[in-house]
């Protein structure tokens, strides 16, 4: 395992079926996470018909896999949300495990279509929404759970839109808030973490997509947060302000 720290983001080259364990109860306030799907599906990620060529070539994750670390993050890691992008068997079982809240949908207008061509395409995915017991809060009021974004081109054969993400962290955190992302991938949850105010702690099993996401995060603390925090010296004067109005 290796740890590297990039501004206030904690990152572990890692399996997290072994660093999760490690971390300390209560350290992430959410996750936001895309794990890998099964077998199954991972099989059927081709460019065309007849085999096409590969898309993906990292493993799969058994729902039993899923399941574990999602019981990790729900009922010990985190302190709220958990949020993921998941196949919707392994949702199938989080509901059954009574981990799931809510069942989302994440439409995808540019989506693959069916290349066989004798049936409908897919074009969405599973978001799981899941949330430790106890009273529940976010910021998206009515909004369905359901999110419409194109997919993107990235350094990851399934790399998220950065502008999704950072749909969920404005409904689902606060900012300071530190949000885990355990299959971290090429860094997108951190990233969007650098541009709304919050800290990360990812882990990557890939050394090859690990070093990405080291890369891409350190080019979005450095062309600074969209957030800007207070300093010190203004933080002292907002309180007294608000303590003035109270």
């Amino acid at each position: 395992m290796e740890k590297q720290q990039i501004g206030p983001h904690t990152l572990y080259c890692g399996d997290c079926l072994e660093i999760l364990p490690t971390l300390a109860t209560g350290i992430a306030d959410h996750a936001i996470t895309d794990p890998p799907f099964g077998a199954q599906t991972h099989a059927g990620a081709q460019t065309g018909t007849n085999g096409g060529e590969q898309l993906v070539f990292f493993d799969p994750i058994t729902a039993q896999q899923c399941t574990d670390v999602f019981e990790q993050l729900t009922l010990r890691i985190c302190k709220r949300w958990v949020i993921a992008t998941i196949e919707w068997r392994h949702a199938l079982e989080l509901e059954k495990r009574g981990i799931l809240v809510r069942l989302g949908v994440w439409v995808k207008p540019n989506g693959a279509p069916q290349f066989t061509g004798d049936r409908p395409g897919t074009g969405w995915e599973a978001v799981a929404i899941c949330h430790r017991s106890g009273r529940k809060r976010w910021n998206g009021g009515g909004h369905h759970a359901t999110w419409r974004f194109c997919k993107t081109e990235g350094e990851h054969p399934t790399q998220k839109p950065v502008e999704l993400i950072t749909k969920w962290i404005d409904q689902f955190t606060d900012i300071g808030d530190t949000i885990l992302d355990p299959y971290m991938g090429s860094g997108t949850t951190i990233v969007a973490c650098a541009h709304t105010g919050r800290r990360g702690i990812g882990i990557e099993i890939s050394r090859e997509y690990f070093d990405i996401a080291c890369r891409r995060i350190e080019e979005a603390e450095g062309v600074g947060s969209l957030f800007e925090q207070p300093q010190p010296e203004q933080r002292t004067l907002l309180d007294a302000l608000e303590s003035a109005h109270a």
